[in-house]
């Protein structure tokens, strides 16, 4: 099989997310781009030179319609939504939408074998008062670390101490563990799940820190050019990314940071 360059799995990357647009256009469905995704393109107007991912965010009840539908509806017969409603072994409560003419070798501990994709994760209500808020995430991120236990796999690159210390992790966790970790951890992001977005909203699925979001910045999107394409952001994209980066988060950081956070290897199929 012949290996897919970065710049092909970018561009495969950029015609799923105008797919995805599209279907949600079409289905009258909500979406923001977020994480670095966003940076990209208020910063960049585009990818972020060194990312090497897309991640979009939709409402709850948006995201719960298109994983239920968009497999049955969509148009592009080479792209597949993927979250663990369809392949229980998933290893993270999200969802990601494939390209199935590739196949990638991720550094994750698991049997699902996708290809290149976006991920898309549902931004969920976390209750109207701060308190309520950081409640909820703090009960999150402790499932969250437990989970990464599950998902690091074990790695020539990482000090065998590491690795070892992974395995025997591994080793003495529940059976099924990883199953029931994602169960809970979706069941807890949709307790506050709505119509109306709450005070504090945000992604503690995917979240590896606190991040507290405002349901107000979600109301409203603009659509601002990334790439040769155009896609939503949320109106208030500002406070999102003080939240994600910091103030500073128009300036470029340091040579030394600026580099892929993923990693794995994909192919083409044929």
């Amino acid at each position: 099989m012949r290996e897919v360059t970065l710049e092909e799995q970018k561009q495969l990357m950029l015609e799923m997310l105008k797919d995805f647009d599209q279907f949600c256009i079409d289905h009258d469905l909500s979406y923001f781009l977020t994480g670095g995704t966003l940076l990209g393109a208020v910063r960049h107007k585009g990818y972020i030179p060194w990312d090497d991912d897309i991640d979009v965010g939709m409402p709850r009840n948006d995201y719960e319609t298109f994983w239920r539908i968009y497999n049955e509806e969509k148009e592009n017969p080479n792209y597949e939504f993927v979250s663990f409603h369809q392949e229980p072994e998933l290893y993270v409560s999200s969802g990601k939408l494939v390209d199935t003419r590739t196949v990638m070798e991720e550094a994750v501990d698991s049997p699902v074998k996708l290809g290149v994709y976006i991920d898309v994760f549902p931004l969920d209500n976390l209750g109207n008062t701060e308190e309520e808020a950081k409640a909820m995430t703090e009960r999150l991120l402790k499932v969250r670390h437990k989970l990464d236990v599950q998902n690091w796999k074990i790695i020539p690159e990482r000090a065998w101490y590491k690795n070892l210390v992974i395995r025997a992790r591994k080793l003495f966790a529940k059976k099924g563990a990883r199953k029931e970790l994602i169960f809970d951890q979706d069941m807890m992001c949709r307790q506050y799940a709505s119509s109306e977005l709450t005070t504090y909203v945000g992604y503690p699925c995917a979240a590896m820190k606190q991040e507290l979001l405002k349901g107000e910045w979600y109301q409203s999107f603009k659509i601002v050019p990334f790439e040769q394409y155009a896609f939503r952001i949320p109106i208030g994209y500002n406070g999102c990314l003080n939240v994600f980066y910091g103030p500073n988060y128009m300036e470029l950081p340091p040579i030394e940071k600026q580099k892929t956070h993923h990693a794995y290897k994909v192919w083409y199929k044929d």
